[in-house]
């Protein structure tokens, strides 16, 4: 039997919690197709009865007609191969996202001979990222990573060992923080892009954002869900003005982001995903159109410390600050299990670098 938590909120990233509201008070609910990945593998996957059970406790999917298919405990499954298919509102499962991935990451990881994370690990790992980075606000972001039994343990190693917050209300609380942090995902931006159109959803996304959540919360806007990094960065900056805190870059590990350069032998400096010189294109056109004081955040690959000194040594080349904070997952290995959304309201709609991908192997839940 699967030793659920009373309510699935503490341990869900703070990001989810706030798009649900905001999804909420905009009346907006499309019903969109969600699948799940390893970019690990092959291998065996395992975790699927407690992510299911997960669905089952927290979410009235299976009563509003939702569709859920998984492969069965224990089968094999090639990279990007979708093991998990959810179908539904996305207001009745954007919450459980963190829960879910986290019991199939944490199983699939064990199951293919992955060693158990410690506390002892992560406080060792994050503090060698705060020697890199004495300067810089460090999130903790791990939440989706593994089984959320250890959350409190690894949120309290990791800002003692020099981390400054969390992305989750219970591992934040375990480590004397207040609350969770986190602002806008993926999920909420391609909410608004079903409505509106890829063009305006990431400034809209963050408007509604700003209209409705607390005014001491920062707002910072995810701008690379259309590989438009640079476009919708000026973008939003010019909607929200001097209330605009920061843009996170986010970009697929399967694309170049905007401004970029494409691999030409310096990693991390080029390439796909999120770069120096694709975070150096949106640095540069954010001063030149008048918002030097609009931050930049990166996530993604930032629990790779030579990818940390690649930035930090090209900040001192270029003479200029690139990012203000790090959104940093992975402080321990294991087999990190995705979410994309893949279609909106039965239209094909994804980040950019993602796409439905049909799997006939997947088993009925509901």
């Amino acid at each position: 039997m699967c030793n659920l938590p009373p309510d699935h909120r503490p341990y869900t990233d703070k990001y989810f919690l706030r798009s649900r509201l905001i999804l909420e008070r905009e009346g907006l609910n499309p019903l969109v197709t969600m699948q799940v990945f390893f970019r690990d593998g092959p291998g065996v996957f395992a975790g699927g009865a407690e992510a299911a059970a997960i669905l089952n406790a927290y979410s009235p999917l299976a009563g509003h007609g939702g569709t859920v298919r998984i492969l069965p405990e224990g089968a094999p499954f090639a990279p990007l191969e979708p093991v998990l298919h959810i179908e539904g509102p996305l207001k009745d499962f954007i919450e459980l996202e963190t829960l879910y991935l986290g019991v199939m990451s944490a199983a699939t990881s064990l199951a293919n001979g992955q060693p158990e994370p410690t506390p002892e690990g992560v406080a060792a790992k994050a503090r060698a990222i705060r020697a890199a980075v004495p300067d810089r606000h460090l999130m903790y972001f791990g939440a989706r990573h593994w089984h959320f039994a250890a959350e409190e343990a690894f949120c309290r190693a990791a800002v003692s060992a020099g981390f400054d917050s969390c992305a989750t209300d219970a591992g934040a609380r375990a480590a004397g923080r207040p609350s969770g942090v986190g602002t806008i995902p993926h999920a909420l931006v391609l909410a608004f892009a079903g409505k509106l159109g890829k063009e305006q959803a990431t400034r809209e996304a963050t408007l509604a954002f700003d209209r409705h959540i607390e005014p001491d919360c920062p707002r910072v806007a995810l701008v690379d869900t259309f590989n438009h990094e640079v476009d919708d960065a000026l973008d939003t900056a010019r909607a929200l003005g001097s209330r605009l805190s920061a843009v996170r870059l986010d970009t697929a590990g399967e694309l170049v982001g905007q401004g970029g350069v494409p691999d030409d032998g310096r990693p991390y400096l080029t390439g796909r995903g999120v770069t120096v010189a694709g975070t150096l294109a949106v640095r540069q056109a954010l001063d030149a159109a008048g918002f030097s004081e609009v931050g930049i955040v990166l996530s993604s690959g930032f629990g790779n410390l030579e990818k940390i000194k690649a930035f930090v040594a090209a900040e001192k080349q270029y003479g200029r600050r690139l990012f203000s904070s790090l959104g940093i997952g992975g402080l321990y290995k294991s087999w990190s299990a995705t979410a994309d959304i893949v279609r909106v309201d039965g239209r094909d709609l994804a980040k950019n670098g993602r796409h439905y991908r049909p799997n006939p192997r997947l088993k009925d839940i509901w």
